[in-house]
């Protein structure tokens, strides 16, 4: 009997997923900030890339390397026929994003930190289409990064651990952690993101 409760656990284990993709933490429901319930218990898609940013005019504002962690299959698609889907959601999603500097190079990288300028990350929660009020990311916490590829069929792997501050007129502090092995999505350039 000793024997089958390390196999049961390994087989609950496996049927969770693979563990590459792990993130935890959640959100509360809050109507005030009209936000849905967030955690990130079913990961259809690890995407990451180069992209460029623009400001909310559509204004160019520079680049970075961008890790999105999602509960939609097919995100890279997604994007690719919808760049706005990140500002103009046209379907319910949870997604946690994380920015990079551009500096293509490996590391821990901190919110806020002199040195590591671009880092940063955000949470959406979509509960009502054409509506984002994005969660973000306080200066603290810390993004590491252990691989990074651009190329087709290239992944970026890391782990990290932030607070994430609630959309006005809510108010409170979230706590996620985990870690991630994505895919590479050749289309994420072009992507307007939050």
């Amino acid at each position: 009997m000793r024997k089958v409760a390390p196999a049961l656990l390994l087989a609950a284990a496996a049927a969770c997923g693979s563990g590459d993709n792990v993130v935890i933490g959640s959100i509360p429901e809050s109507p005030s900030a009209n936000t849905p319930f967030i955690a990130f218990d079913n990961i259809q898609s690890v995407i990451s890339g180069r992209a460029r940013l623009f400001d909310q005019a559509g204004n160019p504002n520079g680049s970075a390397e961008v890790v999105i962690i999602s509960d939609q299959p097919g995100l890279c698609s997604r994007l690719q026929l919808h760049p706005d889907y990140f500002r103009n959601p046209p379907e319910y999603y949870v997604a946690l994003i994380l920015f990079l500097p551009p500096t293509n190079h490996l590391g821990t990288f901190e919110p806020g930190r002199p040195g590591d300028e671009g880092t940063d990350s955000e949470i959406i929660g979509v509960k009502q289409l054409g509506q984002v009020k994005p969660f973000q990311a306080v200066k603290a916490g810390y993004i590491a990064l252990r691989d990074w590829s651009e190329q087709p069929g290239g992944e970026a792997v890391g782990s990290f651990n932030l607070g994430y501050s609630a959309p006005a007129p809510a108010n409170g502090l979230f706590s996620f952690y985990g870690k991630f092995k994505s895919t590479v999505c050749p289309t994420l350039d072009g992507t307007l993101l939050p």
